[in-house]
């Protein structure tokens, strides 16, 4: 049944999809200088008129733009590269310090508390995944929707990590601030509830954001509780149509389950870096001991209204560090007997309202790491006693497996 409202749904949001062009762009004016002038890998300049995006010229996995000049790839319609999203197209943002990035970020996050209108789902076949985990700007590119979780509520929250962490950077002890994004991952109108996840910024000063997102499954919830079900960085393969809809992920990362974490063991919050980082093998989260929204079903707005009435100084989740693997994995969202070597690393604290935001929805970028960088810091992730991450993945991986980004790999062929 599900399955079918699924691919109902599907249908449904084709003829949505061809109508809504541009919608919503207009208000990306919120945003910085540097999220409205575009280069590419080879340097080129994106002209005004073409904005970075997937075609079916890249097979829908990679943005490109029309380029300036005779910069760029040839091609009947004009020269064209990849856009690059890259850590120096964005210096200018990235060096302020971390208190200024949260004030940046808060002031558009409230400036217009209005939510997205849609769950614009065929974005997952029409955009690049690859930009989700390459994309180092504050802001997505001006056409690209968020795939899932279209709609959510953005808080300030707090985390003091208890001194017994053994981790570096934003995961040391002591406190440390930022954003967490909360929404469900479609529109849960008709099904038995919601499927909540958890998208968290965490600004560093000097430094690239540290960036991560957390989920329970893919699959509908079955409680419109948005707090019952802990969160992770793993969860279990998908089935049945959400498979076919998660396979689409496959273009940046060989698991699509897994998200990596060590990046945000690399740089602590002032921009101080640890070589090499230290990190668990995957977070958990369950949730606070007074936190939860109601349990009959309601449309996504009264979600939000629930989530929006959350008092400041609220414990959203209590955060757990998974050391290791442990046993198969097979549900590693489900609770702490799936958390291997847990250790309490602190708690999700509210140090502002929540709120919907179409800067939220429609242009903040929380960046996903891939999990191979994981595996290559730490290959004993990969396997360990009864443990594969083969299993864990549904697929054969390798520590070196993940598609490369965007035009880097073809750069030495440049005609530039």
């Amino acid at each position: 049944m599900v399955h079918l409202r699924l691919a109902a749904l599907l249908l449904s949001i084709t003829g949505q999809a061809l109508r809504r062009g541009l919608k919503g762009v207009s208000d990306r004016n919120l945003t910085g200088d540097w999220s409205t002038s575009y280069t590419t890998v080879r340097g080129c300049k994106c002209k005004a008129s073409s904005t970075c995006d997937a075609d079916i010229g890249t097979g829908y996995k990679c943005d490109t733009c029309r380029t300036e000049g005779s910069c760029g790839t040839f091609s009947l319609l004009g020269r064209w590269d990849y856009c690059d999203y890259r850590p120096a197209t964005v210096e200018s943002f990235i060096s302020r310090s971390f208190q200024s990035k949260m004030e940046y970020f808060w002031k558009k996050v409230v400036a217009n508390t209005t939510s997205y209108p849609e769950y614009p789902l065929l974005s997952n076949i029409l955009s690049s995944v690859r930009t989700s985990f390459d994309n180092y700007r504050p802001e997505m590119p001006s056409k690209r929707e968020k795939m899932i979780h279209s709609v959510g509520s953005v808080c300030q929250f707090d985390l003091d990590i208890s001194s017994n962490s053994p981790f570096t950077g934003l995961l040391s002890p002591g406190l440390k601030t930022g954003l967490v994004r909360m929404g469900g991952a479609v529109d849960a109108d008709g099904t038995p509830g919601l499927t909540p996840g958890l998208g968290f910024k965490l600004p560093r000063s000097g430094r690239p954001d540290g960036d991560f997102v957390m989920l329970y499954a893919l699959s509908p919830g079955d409680s419109w509780d948005f707090f019952k079900l802990n969160q992770s960085n793993h969860i279990a393969p998908a089935t049945g149509v959400t498979k076919v809809l998660a396979s689409k992920f496959l273009d940046a990362s060989q698991c699509p389950y897994h998200i990596g974490i060590s990046d945000l063991a690399r740089y602590d919050q002032d921009g101080a870096e640890s070589s090499p980082p230290k990190f668990p093998f995957k977070l958990l989260m369950i949730k606070g001991p007074s936190v939860q929204t109601g349990v009959k079903e309601k449309t996504v707005a009264a979600v939000h209204e629930e989530l929006d009435a959350i008092p400041v100084g609220t414990t959203l989740y209590t955060v757990y560090a998974c050391t290791r693997p442990s046993g198969t994995e097979a549900l590693p969202s489900e609770n702490l007997d799936a958390c291997g070597g847990a250790l309490l690393l602190g708690a999700i604290k509210t140090s502002s309202k929540c709120t919907t935001s179409w800067y939220g929805d429609a242009s903040l970028h929380i960046r996903h790491q891939r999990i191979e960088e994981d595996w290559q810091l730490e290959p004993s992730f990969l396997r360990a006693e009864s443990y594969s991450a083969n299993d864990a993945c549904d697929a054969q991986v390798d520590k070196d497996g993940a598609p490369p980004a965007c035009g880097l790999d073809a750069m030495l062929n440049s005609d530039a």
